[in-house]
């Protein structure tokens, strides 16, 4: 399952906006980038003032960007998707950044370890609020046409193997009692 965070706008993403929004230019976003931030964990507070992380921490190089999804008219998510091809690395923070090189938002994270190989895959969403955030970058599909809850289909299959289990091994135990029943008649038991 995708894990959907919310980004924290930066004061140059937010003074980025305002100047996409002031000249009728859209907002593009063109990457995103990941590091490992000492120290830095999901508890780590929000810093607006923040820039992109010292190149030292970066990790993975820069992720192209899909086009946004909108979630209503003023919040829009991004989307990462780490394949099996890429790694290795560990990472507590990823960001969004403009094609002018503004660190538009970000969200410090658990350390996620991405490891090259088969079943090795990350989703990651960030959800930047804005306001116009819709209209602003061209987001045309919804959030609730890409992302869906599986759980509710997981816990079904679950119950249907359970009750399949529990219907065999019923069934093999009268087939075992059967058996000795007769081996019993037949003397051999």
């Amino acid at each position: 399952m995708t894990d959907i965070v919310n980004g924290t706008v930066t004061d140059a993403g937010a003074r980025y906006i305002a100047q996409k929004a002031a000249s009728l230019e859209p907002v593009v976003v063109t990457h995103f980038i990941l590091a490992n931030i000492p120290g830095v964990d999901e508890t780590t507070p929000a810093d607006a003032t923040a820039g992109i992380p010292d190149e030292s921490y970066l990790v993975g190089g820069n992720i192209l960007v899909q086009d946004p999804h909108y979630n209503d008219d003023n919040a829009v998510t991004y989307s990462l998707v780490l394949d099996s091809s890429v790694g290795d690395y560990d990472f507590n923070y990823y960001g969004l950044v403009t094609d002018t090189g503004e660190l538009l938002a970000y969200s410090n994270i658990p350390l996620n370890k991405k490891r090259v190989g088969i079943g090795q895959v990350i989703n990651r969403n960030l959800v930047v609020p804005f306001s116009n955030a819709k209209q602003l970058t061209g987001a045309d599909l919804p959030l609730a046409s890409w992302q869906f809850d599986y759980e509710a289909e997981m816990l079904a299959m679950q119950t249907s193997i359970m009750q399949n289990s529990a219907a065999t091994i019923s069934a093999l135990s009268s087939a075992i009692k059967n058996h000795e029943r007769l081996l019993t008649l037949e003397g051999k038991l």
